[in-house]
């Protein structure tokens, strides 16, 4: 398998998790009025679409989701998966190694202590699941805090389903 290939199954999957922890979510009054869900939601969400901005030249908003509800989270997260999809598709295997400058890298380089590493798109490619999956752990760990069962969502059981495409809550099916 390509690395194009695989980063495509990375964001296939993370769309298919998203919409089945948000399904989840959906599903349950308690889980879906969780200030602290609602707002890990959000941030995986945002982070998700400034990654994208970043990748097509576009202007950052960093707030774009504060304010979304639960039911208005679930369509801005499927519209930038589809949005994200149609950029990877467009994507040739030579570009996954240019050099990509993150706004925030300078930031990170004064908090951190040490000069950041200048890195590939595909390393910025990666980072999103990555980063997409921690926070989901995070959910995951709350609804088990609320006495609730979070779905599985790891890749391998994508991989089992079949890859199925992400069902998104509201929208998919009512």
């Amino acid at each position: 398998m390509d690395a194009l290939s695989l980063l495509l199954d990375q964001f296939r999957h993370m769309g298919w998790a998203d919409a089945l922890v948000l399904s989840t979510i959906s599903g349950n009054p308690v889980a879906a009025s969780d200030d602290c869900i609602l707002a890990k939601l959000r941030h995986l969400h945002v982070v998700q679409k400034i990654f994208l901005d970043v990748w097509l030249a576009r202007s950052l908003d960093p707030r774009v989701a504060d304010d979304l509800d639960l039911r208005a989270l679930c369509a801005f997260a499927r519209g930038v998966h589809q949005e994200s999809m149609r950029y990877l598709g467009s994507l040739s295997a030579a570009e996954l190694e240019s050099v990509v400058e993150l706004p925030w890298s300078k930031t990170a380089t004064a908090k951190l202590g040490f000069e950041v590493a200048a890195h590939t798109l595909a390393d910025a490619l990666v980072q999103v699941p990555q980063h997409s999956a921690y926070h989901r752990g995070q959910v995951a760990a709350r609804l088990r805090e609320l006495g609730l069962d979070p779905p599985m969502t790891d890749f391998i059981a994508w991989i089992w389903r079949h890859k199925p495409e992400a069902a998104w809550p509201g929208v998919d099916r009512e």
